[in-house]
């Protein structure tokens, strides 16, 4: 078992910060108060372990601040290991790069899906299954999926969770219908076996026990000490419901404007609204109108987004239409936003991607549309009505806490049947009675859908790493490089281009032509069918 050395670790931390510290502006607004958050943090770390939240809206320095409480709370309790929880498999890979930076390479494990420790690396593989290491970065799917699982391998980590400091990051990105599941698993781990939990976010859901939520959670203790004060000071937007616009008549006004962000639910909306911008640049390197989406691999993304923050920086024409995927994370900065109608979550992520850092004097715009196609998806209509209901009496702070409050205690209270929509914790009672359905149980999954990887081999260096596969006897560290060039699809979208695909190894997948492969929106696929796929 491996305790966290927390006199170095911090000691490090505190370095690193510092360093930070003195590149910033300690005289700006957004810096201050970092400051004040931070010190929030090291205050509540002095508390005794438990269940925490950390509510700091985007831009407020939340994931510094929550290390250095995770780090002076092990400190101080002699607890054991980090666990970061994150939602997106797109943003956990950069978290635990900062991680790395912060406090070294040797400190940070990941594993999620995505990570394929090599064969070979016999230690990397068993750290991986037993999280033996001081801070463990993973993914909402990895850290609730093993509580409820059957196999040997998935279920080896679990001792290792005990008297851990747990921080789960966007904790209003658990799935609705899994909510209940999930709560079950922080309250058992805070009450038996001596885990500090963090429910981390811009926007806190209701999750506490109330009279009209039983199953929530008892005696969660705010670690910020005034969040009104916080969110006024950090208010850099102004958002404001339009009302519904037909893809041709958004596309008129992201023309109109110089540099303009437009985030909407779907794929399909995104490549839809796209096709009805014009093309106004002569060279074709040098667009002034971006699509951003998950069909185009991470490395294509990379080298886009770098095209945007130079147009950004260097005042130049650039309006990008993108998925949600820009919401997760991404470090870019618009004067304005529109925003397709969805949850007041979404909204506020998106109202992060606008005047992020508080450069403008005057409030950055966001505007809230409703799409003339509506979605397909249950899940994103039942969220934009319940956030629909708020837009009169919150116009322009629709990111205040309050609204925040209001719209989850309505949008959790509609949808309180579906919160255990696989019946697990019945199942679970019925253990009490040594009905113990193992199968059952084990069938818990946080997405029920799972996507397959499509290694997209157009650059040189991807495809010097597809032509080692099939000559390597462990293709594990091969693979995880490839990462950085995979598009996940669903199982029938696999179906639809499989006549495209080369397979070197088995279960791998490599597109090879470019004619499937669009270097403006990626790979050319139908959506997804009767739902919405985010990203």
């Amino acid at each position: 078992m491996i305790i966290i050395q927390t006199s170095s670790l911090s000691v490090k931390f505190r370095e690193n910060f510092n360093k930070l510290r003195k590149q910033a502006d300690s005289a700006s607004t957004v810096n201050q108060q970092r400051e004040k958050v931070l010190n929030d943090c090291l205050a509540a770390a002095r508390q005794k372990p438990g269940l925490f939240s950390l509510t700091v809206p985007t831009g407020g320095g939340k994931t510094l601040a929550s290390l250095a409480f995770a780090l002076e709370h092990a400190n101080i309790h002699k607890l054991q290991r980090i666990i970061y929880v994150i939602p997106f498999t797109t943003i956990i890979e950069q978290n635990a790069e900062v991680f790395r930076e912060m406090l070294g390479d040797d400190t940070v494990l990941e594993h999620h899906s995505n990570f394929i420790p090599d064969d070979e690396d016999w230690k990397a593989r068993l750290s991986s299954e037993n999280w033996d290491s001081p801070v463990i970065v993973t993914t909402n799917v990895q850290f609730f999926n093993s509580f409820y699982a059957s196999k040997p391998s998935k279920c080896r980590k679990l001792h290792n969770v005990a008297r851990s400091i747990i921080i789960f990051d966007e904790v209003q990105a658990i799935p609705v219908g899994k909510l209940k599941p999930c709560l079950e698993v922080i309250r058992e781990l805070s009450l038996s076996y001596g885990v500090t939990s963090i429910l981390c976010t811009a926007t806190q859901p209701t999750l506490e026990k109330s009279a009209s939520f039983a199953e929530g959670l008892d005696n969660v203790k705010a670690i910020i000490t005034d969040i009104p004060t916080l969110f006024s000071k950090l208010k850099r937007t102004e958002e404001t419901y339009i009302g519904t616009l037909s893809d041709e008549e958004l596309a008129k006004k992201l023309m109109a404007l110089d540099q303009v962000l437009s985030i909407v639910n779907t794929r399909q909306q995104a490549l839809d609204i796209f096709s009805c911008l014009p093309a106004t640049s002569k060279e074709p390197e040098q667009p002034e109108n971006y699509h951003l989406s998950a069909l185009m691999y991470p490395v294509h993304r990379s080298i886009i987004l770098k095209q945007i923050r130079a147009k950004l920086s260097n005042g130049q024409r650039c309006r990008v239409i993108s998925t949600q995927l820009i919401e997760a994370g991404v470090d870019i900065d618009f004067p304005i936003v529109f925003r397709a109608i969805a949850g007041i979550d979404s909204i506020a992520q998106a109202a992060g991607r606008c005047n992020r850092n508080g450069k403008n004097k005057k409030p950055g715009r966001v505007f809230i549309f409703t799409p003339e196609q509506e979605t397909d998806s249950s899940f994103i209509r039942h969220a934009a009505q319940s956030a629909g209901k708020l837009f009169a009496k919150y116009n322009n702070n629709l990111t205040d806490p309050n609204c925040v409050h209001q719209y989850f205690t309505d949008y959790l209270w509609k949808n309180e049947q579906r919160m255990d929509e696989d019946g697990i914790l019945e199942l679970c009672r019925r253990a009490a009675n040594l009905e113990v359905q193992f199968r059952e149980i084990s069938e818990f999954k946080m997405i029920e859908s799972p996507t397959i990887p499509v290694i997209i081999a157009l650059e040189q260096e991807c495809i010097d790493l597809v032509n080692q596969l099939e000559f390597v006897e462990h293709s594990g560290g091969i693979l995880r490089k490839l990462q950085r060039y995979s598009v996940q699809i669903y199982p029938y979208q696999l179906d639809e281009i499989k006549d495209w695909l080369e397979s070197p190894v088995p279960g791998i997948f490599v597109l090879r032509s470019g004619e499937l492969y669009s270097k403006i929106t990626g790979l050319q696929c139908s959506p997804p069918e009767g739902q919405a796929f985010f990203g």
